[in-house]
């Protein structure tokens, strides 16, 4: 809990008018003033990106969030890692605790990368993502869904463990896209491409009306 005393009373609760009062980070933690952030929010470690959403109850560890992501409520990403192969999977033999730490020695084959979720990603409610797992660009995620391997860009993933049942869209557009990487837009050039947003549907026709190569 101490790593989260500065949130509580934070001045980013003020200045950055959709971080919620009740959400809270620690000093490692990063969001924009376009990031929204619902109450009940823990983030440890982690970076969101602007225009993304997290919402009420999420847990989030060791995360890297890209930009215009929205993240269902009561969502867990990283839980940490514990040992199978010592004799005891208990992490007060290995990470610092609060109730004994004399017995520590830091286990390296532990520390996990961070979890990546890319840009324009949606994850649905209670899901659950599991440590260094990558999730790519424009992915979908079924609600209460258990993440336990990367997932590709434009994929759509459900169930537990979650598998993929089908593409947003073919290759050649998802390609595309990819290399537009709209997200990554000013907000000014967003304005000027709106119309593109309002499309019902992305066909390559569509793609090169707006971004002609």
């Amino acid at each position: 809990m101490k790593s989260y005393m500065k949130s509580f009373i934070s001045p980013k609760k003020i200045t950055h008018k959709n971080v919620s009062f009740l959400a809270y980070w620690d000093d490692t933690s990063s969001f924009t003033k376009e990031s929204e952030i619902r109450r009940f929010t823990k983030l440890k470690g982690v970076r969101v990106g602007r225009y993304s959403r997290i919402n009420p109850g999420c847990q989030f560890s060791h995360t890297v969030i890209g930009n215009f992501t929205a993240i269902g409520r009561d969502t867990t990403i990283g839980l940490g890692k514990h040992p199978m192969n010592y004799v005891s999977t208990q992490n007060i033999f290995y990470k610092i605790n609060n109730m004994n730490n004399e017995w520590v020695k830091p286990i390296p084959s532990l520390i996990s990368r961070p979890v990546t979720i890319g840009n324009d990603v949606w994850i649905g409610v209670e899901s659950l993502i599991m440590d260094e797992v990558s999730i790519g660009d424009g992915a979908i995620i079924g609600a209460r869904s258990v993440v336990t391997k990367d997932v590709p860009p434009y994929s759509i993933a459900v169930g537990v463990p979650a598998k993929i049942v089908k593409y947003r869209f073919d290759n050649e557009i998802i390609e595309r896209l990819l290399e537009i990487k709209w997200w990554d837009f000013t907000n000014k050039e967003i304005s000027e491409k709106i119309d593109f947003f309002r499309e019902n549907q992305i066909t390559m026709e569509i793609l090169n009306k707006y971004f002609p190569k």
